[in-house]
């Protein structure tokens, strides 16, 4: 029998694991990481500053424990590079792996700031646990912190800041925060109980430039407005890693089947088993 092979270790992937051995024991199942496989809640990656947990105070458990309590075998540090839909193969830089189902659980890659100058490499991104590590080290010790973007993400991560005693500025291009999630009147709400906690707004507004300067960093607006800061984190966004899907062919629009989601609490992850064809799709009510 071949088994189900799952890309993808982050909740969706692990989550998709847990849901097929709560219901058959049996069939065997593979699922291969491009990183070392360590099961954690990406959620608690933007409020784990205030609460004073390091980035190995997330990490819950390894590949290797959880290959064991799921009965599964992890491949960790393993990219696919190739799918053969045809003959229901998938080859990775360890050698071809043969499915009866395939679930891709990818996740999603942060959209590119596109900022110039010579401060732009530094601008961080969290979007895994070892990217939250980077950043718990960036920030050791600094007090003034620019924050591009005012969705989910960075509104998290302003809280979180601000709780922890840093200087926030956020720079979203919105009228408010979560503009897409939530209607003006609740998010200037939002707005003000930032603000209150010491969160600087910057509203219709986007970042241009990251310059180095003595004290840190310089960020220049498109209306030329500056800000000094010590550390750049952008959180203007997430596009789904779909590029290994589109280019075997598979479904990934509005009337596919989400092959998994991103939040434990989704069954939508489970409707894969009854696709007619593997299929890609970020849940709709999961999309974080």
């Amino acid at each position: 029998m071949h088994p189900i092979v799952i890309v993808g270790s982050g909740l969706a992937g692990y989550t998709l694991l847990k849901e097929i051995r709560k219901r058959d024991a049996h069939t065997p199942v593979t699922l291969v990481t491009a990183d070392d496989g360590t099961f954690y809640s990406k959620p608690n990656l933007s409020n784990a500053l205030a609460a004073g947990r390091p980035a190995a105070a997330l990490a819950g458990a390894s590949a290797a424990n959880m290959a064991a309590d799921q009965q599964a075998t992890v491949l960790a540090h393993t990219r696919v590079s190739a799918i053969d839909t045809q003959n229901r193969r998938v080859q990775t830089d360890g050698g071809a792996l043969d499915y009866g189902k395939l679930v891709l659980a990818l996740g999603a890659d942060p959209i590119p700031h596109g900022l110039s100058g010579d401060g732009a490499p530094a601008v961080l991104t969290v979007n895994d646990l070892a990217g939250y590590a980077v950043f718990r080290e960036a920030i050791e010790g600094k007090k003034r912190v620019t924050v591009l973007g005012g969705g989910l993400i960075g509104c998290e991560f302003a809280n979180d800041l601000a709780h922890a005693g840093l200087t926030v500025d956020v720079v979203h291009l919105g009228e408010w925060p979560l503009e897409r999630l939530l209607p003006p009147e609740a998010g200037r709400r939002l707005a003000d109980s930032l603000a209150a906690l010491g969160v600087r707004w910057h509203f219709g507004r986007t970042g241009r430039s990251v310059e180095r300067t003595a004290a840190g960093y310089r960020v220049t607006l498109d209306n030329g407005d500056t800000l000094v800061a010590e550390a750049v984190l952008s959180a203007i966004g997430l596009r789904p890693r779909t590029q290994l899907a589109r280019r075997r062919g598979s479904r990934s629009d509005a009337a596919s089947r989400p092959a998994a989601c991103w939040r434990p609490a989704c069954r939508m992850c489970m409707r894969w088993a009854t696709a007619p064809r593997w299929t890609v799709r970020t849940c709709p009510m999961c999309s974080r």
